[in-house]
């Protein structure tokens, strides 16, 4: 058996310069499927190596089957297997740009500071031999840890479940926290990327908005609702391209000492791209996010743009204004969602039964129903119809915006009484 030592932050290529031009190199997953293949070119002009001095990435070796022929060249191969390495060849070459792609994007973070990379030991360490006594989140696809580093730093580790989309998913939220810089979106501190662990590693927040939503008085709640409208206004119009979250949800928004959120999880996060109908086309059969939060064109079609956030925060504004998570199991729900029943309520003039108890009454009328506002014009089942998510913080923040709002919704009700389809579009906001 032969037994390559290779540093992840390394690419393929640059770890062929041991390798004599007389040998391959393959790179196999856990299920033995080969991933790269490559020429020994240890001739050619060295590269720079400057990151072979993290010697604690040594543990990360690839163990390779003694049934495969690691080091026979092609001349050496029987004449039957000449047909499987030219299949070989061709499958692999795809893929093997695809790694190296997602190598150069992350190993380069460390470097410039925006992120740094952890081993598995460190993070062990940092989460007591991942305690459960330092679990502090948990979801379908990864566990949340508290972590103390050895700086002396107190942080959040989220651990992946290991699966066939983690690492991607796992590469697309450092790759795109790395470039992030909003005070209502986590902070990146680093990850941990190796074959048995992968981890990424946040600011330590004081738990979610789903875990301390029914002790947050009014006025917190408007401030997580403006806040994370503002995470969302820099995602859409201050990145370029736009950044579509598509999982915004209570669990992934979390909250400071002072109860100032902090949007997080952009594990499933895509740049968004024109035009808008090849997008729509290349994501119809990939639909991620959180069922009850998801607006009706993602889950039925895949498309995909701004709106479908701001569908998924109306969601968020429905929670924050009844206290009640989105997916209910009580009977009192019609299928179990907070939005059908919601909209059941407000179309029967019934706004009042929204109103979450433990309030007790305590809270700003005209605030409330702003907030009431912004969520059912979010909620909208057309996403030509929802407003940008820059207008809803007009509505929330502006009184006088507010009234022009609703004056306009009321002059549209009663136009729209006989017919209201010919006329939708003079409704807008």
């Amino acid at each position: 058996m032969f037994r390559l030592i290779c540093r992840p932050k390394e690419s393929v290529v640059s770890s062929l310069q041991d390798l004599p031009p007389t040998c391959f190199i393959l790179v196999m997953d856990n299920s033995g499927c080969i991933l790269v293949k490559q020429i020994g070119a240890s001739q050619c002009t060295p590269m720079n190596r400057s990151l072979s001095s993290h010697n604690s990435y040594a543990k990360d070796e690839l163990h390779l089957p003694k049934a495969l022929p690691m080091l026979a060249t092609s001349r050496s191969l029987p004449t039957h297997a000449g047909t499987g390495l030219q299949k070989v060849k061709n499958t692999v070459q795809f893929l093997n740009t695809k790694i190296q792609k997602q190598f150069q994007q992350v190993a380069p973070l460390e470097s410039k500071g925006t992120s740094r990379r952890f081993t598995e030991r460190e993070i062990e360490r940092a989460t007591d031999k991942f305690s459960p006594l330092m679990v502090i989140g948990h979801s379908s696809h990864s566990i949340v840890y508290r972590a103390n580093l050895k700086d002396g730093q107190v942080a959040a580790v989220k651990v992946l479940k290991i699966t066939n989309l983690s690492r991607e998913e796992l590469l697309q939220e450092v790759d795109i926290l790395s470039g992030l810089n909003h005070e209502h979106i986590v902070h990146l501190l680093g990850y941990c990327y190796s074959k048995d662990m992968q981890a990424v590693v946040y600011n330590l927040l004081q738990g979610s908005l789903k875990q301390n939503l029914k002790c947050l008085r009014w006025k917190e709640r408007m401030n997580v609702a403006v806040g994370v409208a503002k995470a969302l206004r820099y995602l859409h119009r201050s990145c370029s391209p736009p950044i579509i979250h598509r999982d915004v949800k209570s669990s992934n928004i979390l909250l400071s000492h002072h109860f100032r959120p902090q949007l997080s999880d952009f594990g499933t996060a895509m740049v968004y791209h024109q035009p808008q109908k090849s997008l729509a086309t290349r994501e119809q059969h990939h639909v991620v996010g959180t069922f009850g939060y998801m607006a009706p064109e993602y889950v039925m079609y895949g498309k995909v743009n701004e709106k479908t956030d701001v569908y998924s925060y109306g969601v968020v504004l429905l929670e924050l204004i009844t206290g009640k998570a989105a997916i209910q199991k009580n009977m009192e729900f019609k299928h179990g969602s907070l939005v059908l029943w919601a909209r059941s309520l407000l179309s029967h003039g019934l706004s009042e039964q929204l109103i979450d108890p433990n309030l007790n009454e305590d809270y700003n009328n005209e605030e409330m129903q702003r907030m009431m506002t912004a969520a059912q014009l979010c909620l909208r089942d057309s996403s030509s119809r929802r407003p940008s998510i820059t207008k809803i913080i007009k509505l929330l923040e502006e009184p006088q915006y507010w009234v022009k709002v609703r004056k306009e919704r009321e002059e549209c009700n009663d136009e729209f009484k006989s017919s209201r389809e010919p006329r939708i579009q003079r409704c807008e906001d």
